[in-house]
């Protein structure tokens, strides 16, 4: 094993733990850009993001293995990221660069990060997470609004 390939992965490592939020509790992540990520060692692991929707809205992000052969390095085929509801499953996404979950109510929900490392030293994944409320109806109804009264003025300044 060359040193500096060794030095090069825990630099990696190193820096990406301390950019993200490893497991556990996210709070309230409404409209709020989250980094996460983790290393982890060799073997299987699933690692537990909790967080809450304070809307009615949708979860989109990414999560992506930082590959470092043969030192860091997560098997494609086992990487997914779950998302459930208490204990009810509300979906999968075997393709963890790029999932959403829409059609989500307000609650507490927790985002599973599942894989294998398979690294001699584990394995390192890092990425993002977005939530986004629905509007309101009656956001429409004031956006509407709002249009109808530009376009009135508009009206009258033509004619006056």
């Amino acid at each position: 094993m060359k040193f500096q390939t060794v030095c090069a992965a825990l630099l990696v490592g190193a820096t990406g733990s301390a950019l993200a939020v490893g497991p556990g509790s996210l709070g309230t992540i409404d409209n709020v850009p989250t980094v996460i990520g983790n290393s982890v060692g060799p073997g299987s692991f699933a690692d537990v993001y909790s967080f809450v929707l304070g809307s009615p809205g949708q979860l989109s992000g990414g999560v992506n293995d930082i590959s470092v052969p043969p030192q860091l390095n997560i098997t494609a085929a086992s990487f997914a990221v779950e998302l459930r509801r208490g204990t009810t499953l509300i979906g999968t996404d075997p393709t963890p660069g790029n999932f959403s979950f829409s059609s989500l109510s307000a609650g507490a929900y927790s985002l599973t990060v599942v894989g294998n490392a398979v690294g001699s030293m584990g394995g390192l994944y890092a990425g993002g997470l977005l939530a986004q409320p629905v509007p309101e109806p009656e956001s429409y109804a004031l956006m509407l609004a709002g249009a109808a009264v530009v376009g009135f003025i508009a009206t009258r300044r033509r004619r006056g």
